[in-house]
Parts: structure tokens; C-alpha cells; sequence
């Protein structure tokens, strides 16, 4: 695959929060709460690499975590100039 896999939190009509990954006709599970819904997904996301996992909530994204080097953001930080280490269950942009 090219590109990051995709794990995407979000809330259900029961109440609780499911985990799907982007391509997948069935979630990957689903959490009580936000948080624990997220802490499945980053664990799942850290074991797929390269990838990322977004908590979408009202519509909108909540959250978003990165896992693994995306071979073309690698070569732009390169390019750049930049020698630090890839960024792994951070938000986006922040070190």
C-alpha cells in the first residue's frame, strides 16, 4: 500500500466508540470511551506502519497520530535538510 493505513476513532449511536480501519468493511473494535477507543487504534497503528490514526468527533477532527516514515515526508525533510528522527504517535508538525 502506499501511503499511510488509516485507523479512524469516532463515536457510535450506542455510546461508545468504534475503531475502523480506512478500506475495511468491519471495525476493528470498539471502546467505552474516546480515549480507550484511541489507545486501541494507536496500538493497532503502531503495528502497521506507516500510518496514522484520526479521532473524528462532531464532524470534525478531534486528534490525529502519526506512526512509521512516509517515504515521500521523509524525502522532503531530507531535501530540507532535516536529521531528526520520524515522528512516531505524535500530532502532526509537532516534535
Amino acid at each position: 500500500m502506499l501511503g499511510r493505513h488509516v485507523y479512524r476513532v469516532s463515536p457510535r449511536e450506542n455510546g461508545e466508540w468504534g475503531v475502523h480501519k480506512d478500506g475495511e468493511p468491519t471495525a476493528r473494535g470498539s471502546r467505552r470511551s474516546r480515549e480507550q477507543a484511541a489507545q486501541l487504534a494507536c496500538e493497532l497503528a503502531a503495528q502497521d506502519e506507516p500510518s496514522k490514526v484520526i479521532v473524528e468527533e462532531g464532524g470534525a477532527i478531534a486528534d490525529e497520530r502519526l506512526f512509521g516514515a512516509d517515504t515521500a515526508l521523509e524525502l522532503e525533510r531530507r531535501l530540507e535538510g532535516d536529521t531528526s528522527p520520524s515522528p512516531t504517535g505524535e500530532p502532526p508538525g509537532r516534535r
